[in-house]
């Protein structure tokens, strides 16, 4: 059951930053919830220095936040109450997960269903789902979609496709042809399907996707 007057969009530091439209962002535990629910099941390697599951995003305050949405994408208000939110706030933009994945097909439709209802609106999405999107019949328009290397599905990501890299530093991601969306992730839906992230987590659990 959704919860009255609670905000599930939220703008976490790197969507403050974005230049251009304010965009929000929707979160979900990464990896796993706190009943062990898989909410990323094509990641790899990329588990062992995600982001999402150091800093911030391991707070007590935000860590129950991500349950929440987890809780609410699961039952039948997910649809109605986030559409209601984008109108409520008038959402221009808005990143799907910057925790978390596409956990499930009948999630995804979920969010097409969001997307379609709000046309005027550009979501965008980094994912490890790459069959289920290579599958998926009608992807709208006003939805990109980002391939993430570093899952289990690395092998069905082609060249031409958008894509996501993390590299070493800046000048291996922008010699190799990748545009920085490191610090502005605006870059990451520009005309250069080549999306460079560097690496910005403990050394302790560095790992690079390429």
């Amino acid at each position: 059951m959704a919860i009255k007057n609670y905000n599930y969009l939220s703008q976490n530091s790197k969507m403050k930053k974005m230049t251009g439209v304010k965009t929000f962002n929707w979160g979900i535990p990464t990896f796993r919830s706190k009943t062990g629910f898989s909410t990323c099941p094509k990641a790899g390697i990329c588990v062992k220095g995600c982001y999402a599951k150091q800093g911030t995003y391991t707070w007590s305050n935000v860590s129950q936040a991500f349950e929440t949405r987890l809780n609410l994408s699961q039952g039948p208000d997910f649809v109605p109450t986030i559409n209601a939110e984008i109108k409520r706030r008038k959402v221009e933009r808005l990143r799907i997960h910057d925790s978390g994945d596409f956990y499930s097909i009948e999630y995804l439709d979920k969010w097409i269903d969001i997307i379609n209802l709000n046309p005027n609106t550009t979501f965008y999405a980094y994912t490890k789902m790459v069959d289920m999107f290579n599958n998926y019949p009608n992807i709208p328009s006003n939805l990109i979609i980002i391939y993430s290397y570093g899952g289990k599905e690395d092998k069905l990501i082609k060249e031409t496709d958008r894509h996501s890299q993390v590299f070493e530093n800046a000048e291996e991601l922008l010699a190799a042809g990748y545009i920085d969306a490191s610090k502005n992730d605006s870059n990451a839906i520009s005309i250069n399907p080549k999306v460079g992230l560097i690496y910005h987590g403990a050394k302790s659990k560095k790992w690079l996707t390429k």
